[in-house]
């Protein structure tokens, strides 16, 4: 089930022997904990208000302060959660499925040593978004808000249970973990970057970002080799569910806003979300395709993104 060969792999090994080499001294999980403990002021908010994509309505910005800062607590617990759900439920299932050789191109043994790395650092990464989540929570009183399933998650699992073939399945969840390990930098940057948060939220959050931009390029050797050992039909399926996972990925999800706006019983809630929707229906969520535009480049994919 787990059998290796040294010459099963088309990637660049120089790449992979360097991320495996280096990860004892370069990921989170070798790091000294955060502590969380430190300095809060609690007038600072927990979350980036730019990211709030109505918090200049009107309606909203007439709430007072200590309710908006209450609802970027709960918008940055339901951040984290989206992250551990995409780790959970999207990267660490594929990775599972590679180590077992479920698919071509990944029986090299330095490919099996990354791919146990990744795994741990994702469920490090969980570990680390649970606690910033818990320690919100309790500052914020938020322990009964619970974030929905985000709209990537149903749609994968909608999309999977369409599918009888197993080998197809496991093409779909490596098309979906594609896109959530190599573009999620531009969901990690804008809150890693934000100074107008509490410090150890974004501290935490590029720690995160560090992680994944080394996972970034682990993925796109992995995924390329994977893709080049598989037949013509299962190129063509790898196709066709990377641009339903592109689109998927990158279309507005409202469900995290709407369940803290109920929950914190904002008044108008209904009337502020309808305006969301109308005001964001063309729209498309920001994604850094940086590392997946060199991916469709080498495997003739170029016109995915357009």
């Amino acid at each position: 089930m787990y059998s290796t060969t040294l010459h099963d792999a088309d990637l660049e090994r120089n790449v992979i022997e360097r991320m495996g080499a280096s990860w004892d001294t370069r990921v989170a999980v070798r790091q000294e904990r955060l502590d969380l403990t430190q300095y809060y002021d609690p007038a600072i908010p927990d979350f980036p208000a730019t990211m709030v994509p109505f918090w200049d309505d009107p309606e909203f910005a007439a709430l007072d302060q200590p309710l908006k800062l209450r609802f970027l607590a709960a918008a940055w617990v339901a951040y984290n959660e989206k992250a551990i759900y995409l780790e959970d439920e999207i990267v660490q299932p594929l990775c599972s499925l590679l180590l077992k050789n479920r698919l071509p191109g990944v029986a090299d043994p330095r490919v099996k040593q990354v791919l146990a790395q990744v795994q741990v650092d994702e469920q490090f990464h969980i570990l680390m978004c649970l606690d910033v989540c818990n320690s919100a929570r309790e500052r914020h009183g938020l322990f009964g808000y619970e974030m929905p399933e985000p709209l990537v998650g149903t749609q994968l699992k909608r999309k999977l249970a369409a599918i009888s073939d197993e080998r197809e399945a496991a093409i779909l969840r490596l098309a979906f973990a594609s896109v959530a390990e190599m573009s999620i930098n531009a969901y990690l940057n804008l809150v890693a970057s934000d100074m107008s948060i509490q410090p150890l939220n974004r501290i935490n959050t590029d720690m995160h970002r560090r992680d994944e931009s080394a996972h970034s390029m682990a993925f796109r050797q992995i995924v390329a080799s994977c893709f080049k050992a598989l037949d013509a039909q299962g190129q063509e399926q790898f196709r066709r569910h990377i641009r339903a996972a592109l689109d998927d990925f990158t279309t507005p999800d409202h469900g995290s806003w709407a369940s803290i706006l109920a929950f914190l019983d904002i008044p108008g809630r209904e009337a502020l979300l309808a305006r969301l929707d109308t005001a964001t229906r063309a729209k498309r969520l920001s994604r850094d395709y940086t590392v997946l535009s060199s991916l469709f480049a080498e495997i003739g994919l170029e016109d995915a993104l357009t």
